[in-house]
């Protein structure tokens, strides 16, 4: 098979290396077997290569979203309602739009009636082009009110045993992770996001039962408490965080054992500053109440050396698929350095997922999941969730979405059979 060259780019191959000014990516089948200095650069003895002249344009790897739930509709007051046929057509459009905005990879952390395995495995059968996809199934909580407002996406489970019920049933279905609610929520009605609901014996099950087939433990997790007692329990990543900022000695466990922070900072920027209408009284307030101190919570987690992996929360009110390169955005509002940024959405994201060995950085032996963009996204991380700026999204060493800008340009094999026109 033939190689293809993409040259003459600005690489950044998503490590926290210095960018590289001439560089290339050089692609086989699907996976990268160079990527580097144009001046390194040689054809393989033997080996024919096609050339794609990127000058002017940017390269790094495609982005990863930890905590998305795609089956959610972005509607003001945040259900999750309604027909199962309807959801499944929303979740095609919803992983479609987060293809053609340049993430390849999402982690769904609450879905509905297990639909979106379903989504995921038509996606591998090439029956469309999306993300890849890392599923948890249903969230676990105690019996909460949740369970009414989020219809599908709860697994009500009291008590230890229960909770081994509830996690093996989520594997059962084909869960990569397992994910619970260490803490109340800001956007389900009656809930406290600072009080702690799963005792920390709870969570420690969940986090045995996914230890059994090698899978983690993702906890959703607002109050200090909460966070301290999945961190205890052994969860690999904590969402949200958002009062973190309270325990300096927590922080310091988390960067030494490598346990992340996910923090989605959009889900609270869209409500609180997108002046949309419908979002009920008790969501703002909640919102407001919680977004300083989540922004401090990462600023200072940061600085301590606690991992941070991207995750935006799509789809909250208003928080739509396809925009979640914003999030990069917000972090570097909360103290990270614009490449940081860009780690935390690739090569920290992968590890976030244990996908790191095949994706995240621009390697050679690793998959070919890159975006090619047209200006440096290092100068305002913002251009990244311009969707005109994302010229071609490549999965897998195939070009899954395209801007048009150009009649041509890209060969026909390296065109995947369900490419996505123009995003939106």
């Amino acid at each position: 098979m033939t190689i293809h060259v993409l040259k003459n780019a600005l690489l950044i191959d998503g490590t926290g290396s210095k960018p590289i000014e001439r560089g290339v990516v050089a692609v086989e089948y699907e996976k990268i077997i160079y990527a580097g200095e144009l001046e390194d650069w040689r054809i393989p003895e033997g080996k024919d290569a096609q050339e794609l002249d990127l000058s002017g344009r940017t390269i790094l790897p495609g982005l990863i979203d930890c905590h998305v739930h795609i089956a959610a509709e972005c509607l003001p007051d945040s259900t999750m309602a309604g027909p199962w046929g309807w959801t499944t057509l929303v979740m095609l459009k919803h992983a479609q739009n987060t293809l053609a905005a340049g993430v390849t990879s999402i982690r769904d952390v609450g879905g509905r009636h297990h639909l979106e395995f379903s989504l995921r495995k038509a996606a591998e059968l090439g029956l469309f082009a999306a993300p890849r996809m890392s599923l948890a199934g249903k969230l676990l909580s105690i019996t909460t009110t949740g369970t009414e407002w989020y219809d599908g996406m709860y697994r009500e489970a009291d008590g230890v045993d229960e909770v081994r019920r509830a996690a093996r049933e989520q594997l059962k279905a084909g869960a990569d992770l397992i994910k619970v609610l260490a803490t109340g929520a800001v956007l389900s009605p009656g809930e406290k996001p600072g009080a702690a609901t799963f005792e920390m014996e709870e969570i420690r099950a969940a986090v045995t039962e996914a230890a059994k087939v090698g899978k983690i433990v993702a906890a959703h997790a607002h109050g200090i408490e909460g966070i301290r007692n999945a961190v205890s329990a052994g969860a690999k990543t904590i969402e949200h965080g958002t009062y973190l900022n309270q325990d300096p000695r927590l922080m310091e466990h988390m960067a030494k054992e490598e346990i992340f922070l996910v923090p989605t900072l959009k889900a609270g920027y869209d409500v609180i500053y997108g002046d949309r209408p419908g979002i009920p009284a008790w969501i703002m307030e909640k919102s407001k109440d919680t977004q300083e101190d989540a922004l401090r919570s990462i600023g200072e987690a940061y600085g301590m050396g606690v991992p941070i992996a991207m995750g935006t929360d799509a789809a909250t009110p208003y928080n739509f698929h396809g925009e979640n390169a914003m999030e990069l955005y917000y972090m570097s509002q909360a103290g990270m350095t614009s490449m940081d940024c860009i780690v935390a959405s690739t090569k920290n994201a992968a590890r976030a997922l244990g996908w790191d060995s095949k994706l995240g950085t621009l390697e050679a032996g690793k998959l070919a999941d890159l975006i090619v963009v047209k200006t440096n996204p290092l100068d305002d991380l913002r251009s990244l969730a311009d969707r005109k700026n994302i010229e071609y999204v490549m999965q897998g060493g195939k070009f899954v979405a395209r801007q048009f800008s150009e009649p041509d340009g890209i060969p026909e094999e390296l065109m995947a059979g369900a490419w996505i026109c123009c995003g939106l």
